[in-house]
C-alpha cells in the first residue's frame, strides 16, 4: 500500500504516550519527541431508528505517531475518549503475533502531520499567560500595509513570533 494522505475524526483509545527518540543527522543529533496513541475512526451513518440516530459502519482503529515539536504540549492535553481530528500519511503496519511467533498481525497506522482537539465534551479551555519572544524594551514591528479584510479582525498589528522550527516545520 502506498502512503496516502488521510484526514479523519475519531476518539482517542488510551492516554497518549510520549517517547524520546535518539537524534539523527536530520535533527542534528538532538533527541526528538514521539507522541503515540490510538484513535478509532468511526464511519457514522444516520439510521432510521429514533433510539439510535447514528451507527458505526466500517470504522477501524488507527495507531498514530506524531513527531512534531509540540508533542510535549499535546501529551498534557490529549485524554482517553477525547474527540480529535487527525491528518497524515496512512500506512499498514505489521508486527509479530504475541501468541504465535510464526504469524504476523497488521493494522492501520498514520504518521500525523496535524492533530486538532474537537470541542465535543470539552468543559472549559484555559490559556497560560503569553510569553514575550523579545527582550524587554524592544518594540514590536507594525505592519502599516494591512489589508481591509485583516484590519476588520484586528490583525493589522499581527506579528508572527514563532519560527518554523518551533512549529515543527523544519
Amino acid at each position: 500500500m502506498s502512503n496516502s494522505n488521510f484526514i479523519f475524526e475519531g476518539n482517542i483509545g488510551q492516554n497518549p504516550e510520549l517517547r524520546w527518540q535518539p537524534g539523527n543527522d536530520k535533527s542534528n543529533g538532538q533527541s526528538r519527541p514521539l507522541l503515540k496513541f490510538t484513535a478509532k475512526y468511526d464511519r457514522l451513518v444516520k439510521t432510521n431508528n429514533p433510539d439510535k440516530a447514528y451507527e458505526d459502519k466500517g470504522g477501524f482503529w488507527v495507531n498514530i505517531d506524531y513527531w512534531k515539536n509540540d508533542a510535549e504540549e499535546l501529551v498534557k492535553l490529549l485524554q482517553t475518549g477525547m474527540r480529535v481530528r487527525v491528518e497524515g500519511q496512512l500506512r499498514i503496519d505489521t508486527w509479530p503475533d504475541k501468541n504465535n511467533p510464526n504469524q504476523t498481525q497488521s493494522g492501520m497506522a498514520l504518521t500525523a502531520s496535524s492533530i486538532s482537539i474537537l470541542p465535543s465534551r470539552i468543559e472549559s479551555v484555559a490559556m497560560k499567560p503569553r510569553q514575550s519572544a523579545r527582550p524587554t524594551g524592544q518594540s514590536s514591528p507594525v505592519n502599516h500595509q494591512s489589508s481591509p479584510s485583516n484590519a476588520q479582525y484586528g490583525e493589522d498589528n499581527f506579528v508572527n513570533e514563532y519560527s518554523d522550527d518551533e512549529w515543527g516545520q523544519s
